[in-house]
């Protein structure tokens, strides 16, 4: 394998020693240079480890030759086989042992030994190519879920990073270290499931040196366990957060019942009836029901299992009954959540409100500008109204009626029953529906109105106009003060004229204007009788 050499190897020593022993004589046969000889493993075949000298008759053979790697090319020691620093036994020292003869010497071993420097040839591994990890929501940040590590036949240091991109719920403790921390807090609801990629190298920022370096990468999947960390919440509600908290808020339930009636079955209230679903998403954990308080005199009950509520008998007193409810887990009592039932206890009504006529005609001028009133008839301005009876109540006045209008986006309808304009109209007529509600029982009564547009050189002249009950009481208020006016001077005038400081004259002139005043006063007068 044709590599790079390591800057810092890890060196597993090869030693071949030479060494030069004489029995009876102190003549070498061999020499070689000293010190041990240094190898880089994978190097090729027939590569020269060291020279040795002696003279020509002597013979060189090798007589120990670990794994048969070696071998005697002349005087040279030759690699007969690449060495591997990873399959060395122990990754020891090998010592290849070289006889040395001559005829009439005794011969001789000298041992050999090499170094062999290990270099970067293998990449770095995991033991699978996909990892699957399970993790608690509630798990705490900065805990570890798991150490997921490469080898390397190279022992070497390794070097990890998690993908960028991904890294937004974990983080590595270390770049050396690839054990997997919680980086934020974790929500099932917003999250299932996240996958990693984890990059290992065996050189640090290996692509800006010229080292050679290898490079692996491992898929972690990460299931989130939802665990159960939230109450029941009723339905419907409203979802908020609370700091890292979420929370559901109900605004409770209301129904009706009538005085001393018991109704039968399941009682409708709004918006819905009593239901209450685990607040972890994806759970479906049995929910029980109970009555808290309000219940005074046993007047209601619910059903542990679906929260409907029934009557157990009628009630006795008008008013508001509150009911607090509470669900609960069935297997973890500690989960619950409380809410609001609130019945409105009224006698129970026998007439719905009724319209005097079923039908109505109205008139408004074509010119009409909005807020103007809807006209009785043609002939006067006189506004149009509309009364609706309650035969429950005494004179039929019910103070609880409401007045709507439907079909219609011209008008609307006062809580006195006049119809007011709300916009110019751009048609010859149209129609609307009126309804009389009593909003304590709900119950309506209905009629229609036909309103027909006249044009605006129809209108009565100024003669025929109607005024406003109020301002005919504001004219006539204004009238009586001129009258006593009148009077106040008329006598002014008489005692003057009894005192001889005016003349007759003048006198009469004066009660002529005082007569033009209480005539026109009494004309006002005639015109609020005939409105």
């Amino acid at each position: 394998m044709d590599q790079k050499w390591k800057r810092q190897p890890v060196t597993v020593i090869i030693i071949i020693t030479l060494c030069f022993c004489t029995f009876g004589s102190t003549q070498r046969l061999c020499t070689v240079p000293a010190g041990p000889v240094s190898v880089p493993e994978n190097s090729t075949a027939d590569l020269q480890v060291v020279k040795i000298s002696s003279g020509s008759d002597v013979t060189l053979n090798v007589v120990v030759n670990p794994e048969e790697k070696f071998y005697l090319k002349g005087k040279a020691l030759m690699v007969k086989k690449e060495l591997d620093y990873e399959a060395l036994p122990s990754r020891a020292a090998l010592v290849v042992w070289v006889q040395c003869s001559r005829p009439g010497s005794k011969s001789v071993n000298e041992s050999v030994e090499v170094l062999v420097e290990n270099i970067n040839d293998n990449p770095p591994n995991f033991a699978q190519n996909n990892y699957v990890l399970e993790v608690n929501e509630l798990t705490p940040v900065n805990s570890s879920v798991g150490l997921i590590e490469a080898t390397d036949a190279d022992s070497e240091p390794l070097f990890y990073r998690l993908e960028s991109t991904m890294d937004k719920y974990f983080r590595l403790e270390n770049i050396n270290t690839p054990k997997l921390l919680v980086k934020s807090v974790i929500d099932y609801d917003v999250v299932q499931k996240i996958s990693l990629i984890l990059h290992v190298q065996d050189t640090f920022n290996g692509s800006a040196s010229n080292e050679p370096f290898f490079t692996s990468v491992a898929t972690i999947t990460v299931h989130i366990k939802d665990v159960d960390n939230r109450p029941p919440w009723f339905q419907p509600c409203l979802r908020t957060n609370l700091g890292l908290a979420k929370l559901c808020v109900s605004t409770g339930y209301r129904g009706k019942v009538n005085l001393t009636e018991k109704e039968e079955g399941p009682l409708t209230l709004e918006p819905g009836p009593v239901f209450a679903k685990d607040g972890d998403k994806n759970r479906s954990e049995q929910i029980s029901y109970r009555i808290l308080r309000g219940n005074d005199g046993n007047l209601f009950q619910i059903d542990e299992d679906t929260g409907n509520i029934s009557m157990t008998k009628a009630a006795d007193i008008v008013g508001p009954i509150t009911l607090t409810v509470m669900a609960s887990q069935v297997t973890n009592r500690d989960q619950f959540a409380v809410t609001q039932v609130t019945f409105d206890v009224t006698k129970k009504s026998r007439n719905p409100p009724q319209f005097e006529k079923e039908r109505y005609e109205g008139f408004i001028y074509s010119n009409s500008i909005p807020e103007s009133m809807i006209l009785r008839d043609r002939s006067s301005n006189r506004p149009f109204r509309v009364r609706a009876r309650d035969e429950d109540f005494a004179g039929g006045v019910n103070p609880d009626v409401k007045y709507e209008v439907q079909y219609s986006s011209y008008v609307n309808v006062t809580s006195d029953g006049f119809v007011v304009l709300k916009r110019v109209v751009k048609t010859e007529s149209f129609v609307l529906q009126l309804r009389a509600v009593d909003t304590t029982t709900g119950e309506f009564g209905t009629a229609a109105l036909s309103v027909q547009v006249i044009p605006a050189d129809a209108m009565p002249s100024p003669s025929n106009v109607g005024y406003r009950a109020g301002d005919m009481a504001l004219l006539g208020l204004v009238m009586a003060a001129l009258l006593v006016l009148c009077l106040i001077v008329i006598g002014f005038l008489i005692s003057r004229l009894w005192k001889g400081h005016s003349s007759g004259d003048k006198i009469c002139e004066k009660i002529i204007t005082v007569h033009s005043l209480m005539k026109a006063e009494v004309t006002a007068e005639t015109v609020r009788k005939s409105y």
